[in-house]
């Protein structure tokens, strides 16, 4: 597989159009073909367009004139960028060859930014079933993606192979529009030419959170891109990020407290509760599934799924709920009226315990917080012993042996681990 060696900064970036940049790859490979050129032994060569097609895609029937002349005018483009001179022009009406001094055109890697591409993978990009046109910018956009290959030799096995820098600074390399850098990634994706590791997880910067960027590598390196993206999920990712939704309070309190019954009614409790109840209780469990299972099915729909995307689907399919509980009810066998759908919050989906949810599970007053048997141990925010809880009906009072303050819908717990992670802004609590 034949390596080709450019000058990152001709390559990437607004300095070269994407016909100069076609025109400055064929050239390089010419001078790797050529032992004069290659040798130093003359740094002078008679060049055609034809000849450039031809060390880029091979032998062809016809090279197509949007192809043909993409090249010539890569060379006017190159000739005023000072990286060509033009000794001599040979152009007729039929065609097109310049005497060309090539001098310029060397690259020196000890000293000098340089991209590695492989001959193959621009053959691949030339020669795939687009409009020439597009493939010609794609091939540029493919070198943009390449030029953010991470070489710093803390990436050790991985040095060279993974990028993870933004789209929009992508898109500045290649001298495109973030939609068109999409449009791109999914066919170059297709055709196995690159693999790109998108994330669901956030990162903390700052004060703010921000989506995980996607991590690019060829495909030949997927493996590696994955085992590097997952890393970096577990080292920087906040899958329990919760984001308090604006929503109707009285509404998130009742599917709060139509939880609850349902627990009761799993714990054999169910006769203790009217019809009217029941039937709410229910239509809330459906319609939960129903909204879970939606996810989970528009996850299972996409071309290839993450790890991270694995992930969020096994956690959504925890949070299905049993429905058979309510075929001991017989009022309900012939019952389909599920009315409007119901809203849901991030929180509820993910059955997150969240302010004015936690003090449901609490024992006696000045007990010890034992909210659930998954958040044991938990502290409250700003201490770190485990606290005394006081309910809301005294929660005006406080004594030396508990700390809290009056909050009108209860007491919200987070573990210790989570303390640096929340913000409060407004009507959101960000963790």
């Amino acid at each position: 597989m034949d390596k080709l060696f450019l000058k990152k900064d001709l390559v990437t970036g607004c300095k070269l159009t994407q016909d100069g940049v076609l025109t400055y790859i064929a050239l390089r490979a010419i001078m790797d073909q050529s032992i004069p050129l290659y040798n130093k032994t003359s740094v002078v060569d008679c060049i055609s367009v034809n000849r450039m097609a031809y060390a880029l895609i091979g032998s062809q029937e016809k090279y197509e004139k949007v192809f043909l002349d993409s090249l010539q005018r890569g060379i006017y483009e190159l000739q005023l960028a000072n990286v060509i001179r033009v000794l001599q022009n040979f152009s007729t009406k039929t065609s097109n060859e310049y005497l060309l001094d090539f001098s310029n055109l060397y690259l020196d890697t000890e000293k000098e930014q340089f991209v590695t591409i492989f001959s193959e993978e621009i053959y691949k990009i030339l020669a795939c079933e687009e409009v020439m046109k597009k493939k010609i910018s794609m091939l540029k956009y493919f070198v943009a993606i390449v030029s953010t290959f991470n070489w710093s030799k803390s990436m050790k096995k991985l040095q060279g192979k993974i990028g993870a820098m933004s789209m929009e600074y992508i898109a500045l390399q290649a001298d495109i529009s973030s939609r068109t850098c999409i449009r791109y990634n999914d066919i170059l994706s297709e055709m196995k030419m690159i693999y790109v590791y998108k994330s669901n997880d956030k990162e903390r910067v700052g004060d703010k959170l921000r989506q995980i960027k996607n991590c690019y590598s060829r495909y030949a390196d997927k493996d590696a891109c994955e085992e590097y993206a997952s890393n970096y999920e577990n080292w920087y990712g906040s899958q329990h990020i919760i984001v308090r939704t604006q929503k109707n309070k009285e509404q998130a309190d009742n599917n709060r407290r139509l939880a609850q019954i349902y627990n009761r009614i799993c714990d054999g409790y169910g006769d203790t509760y009217d019809e009217e109840t029941i039937r709410k209780v229910r239509k809330y469990i459906v319609n939960k599934n129903k909204t879970l299972q939606e996810e989970i099915d528009a996850k299972h729909a996409q071309e290839y799924m993450t790890d991270s995307d694995r992930r969020w689907v096994e956690n959504l399919e925890s949070q299905i709920k049993d429905e058979s509980i309510f075929e001991q009810f017989d009022f309900l066998k012939d019952d389909d009226n599920w009315g409007e759908p119901i809203d849901f919050s991030i929180e509820e989906i993910l059955d997150i315990p969240i302010e004015g949810e936690v003090q449901m599970n609490l024992p006696l007053e000045n007990a010890d917080c034992e909210v659930q048997s998954d958040l044991a141990n938990t502290v409250c925010i700003g201490h770190n012993e485990l606290c005394k809880v006081i309910p809301p009906n005294n929660s005006d009072i406080a004594d030396n042996e508990s700390h809290g303050c009056k909050i009108e819908h209860g007491i919200f717990c987070v573990t210790g681990n989570d303390l640096e992670f929340i913000d409060f802004e407004d009507d959101k609590i960000v963790i």
